[in-house]
């Protein structure tokens, strides 16, 4: 049954020849996948003003640099709101990014 309807498609369209027949990848030929990053961690510095803004972030440590991990941990930081205080501090926080 297949060879006929090979046939039939090759009568009806003859631009189609065997280089556009391509078999379906398989299992050893097809590409692997990229690996999952696992363990993603980013630890940054930042200042809490006593108004309670956080600014000032900087990285500190990051296990994957260069991946655009670090900026990103900077942007969800920077600006984000704490708790006021009486004074301007310095802390470390360490995000972990999650697949």
């Amino acid at each position: 049954m297949i060879p006929l309807i090979l046939s039939v498609v090759l009568i009806s369209n003859p631009s189609i020849g065997p280089s556009a027949l391509k078999a379906a990848p398989t299992a050893a030929t097809a590409p692997a996948p990229a690996p999952l990053l696992q363990g993603v961690m980013v630890t940054l510095e930042c200042t809490a003003k006593a108004s309670g803004r956080v600014e000032g972030c900087r990285v500190m440590d990051e296990t994957h640099p260069g991946l655009g991990f670090g900026e990103a941990a900077i942007t969800l930081v920077n600006g984000a709101q704490v708790e006021p205080g009486p004074r301007d501090f310095q802390f470390a926080r360490t995000l972990v990014f999650t697949p």
